[in-house]
């Protein structure tokens, strides 16, 4: 179509027929407001939050050292149940008892044995408490399964006193 083919088309054509569109995009109003929006800052903060609770490694087993002692009671040996826990060759600690003879080997068994022991020991009537004496690399649960064992033969509010052997 030439110009003037459209022109003649035009003239033909209502002006009340035609329909005009002003705008073709609406335009989003401007906020009277200042103000930073810290909705991304928000989320980048929860997707590292995220991020790092899943990457990270949680090894509760891991050995603690421990500070030495400042102030502490005097527990004499004479008249306590003594059980040592040294490290052992697996993942579960080597116990024994005051003489040096060792409780089983099997957690489960060696939580029975040990109870047993300081049952029997109180039962004599010269012991007044209990002292673990423990080497300074022993895991914290062993020494937490190894307490729980002695607690069960304990009167209730009766303290098991804990001893750390320092390593050369």
């Amino acid at each position: 179509m030439s110009g003037s083919d459209v022109r003649a088309a035009m003239q033909d054509v209502e002006l009340d027929d035609v329909v005009i569109e002003e705008d073709f995009v609406k335009r989003k109003p401007q906020d009277d407001d200042e103000d930073m929006d810290i909705t991304p800052m928000i989320d980048i903060t929860f997707l590292l939050l995220i991020f790092f609770l899943v990457t990270s490694k949680m090894n509760e087993a891991a050995p603690v050292s421990l500070p030495a002692a400042r102030h502490g009671n005097v527990v004499a040996a004479r008249n306590s149940v003594i059980v040592v826990v040294k490290v052992g060759a697996g993942e579960t600690a080597l116990v024994e008892r005051a003489d040096g003879s060792a409780f089983s080997s099997d957690p489960e068994q060696q939580g029975t044995e040990i109870a047993e022991y300081v049952a029997q020991q109180f039962d004599t009537g010269d012991k007044s408490s209990v002292i673990v004496r423990a080497e300074g690399g022993v895991k914290q649960v062993e020494i937490g399964r190894v307490s729980k064992a002695i607690a069960e033969s304990l009167e209730e509010g009766m303290p098991i006193n804990f001893a750390i052997e320092e390593q050369g």
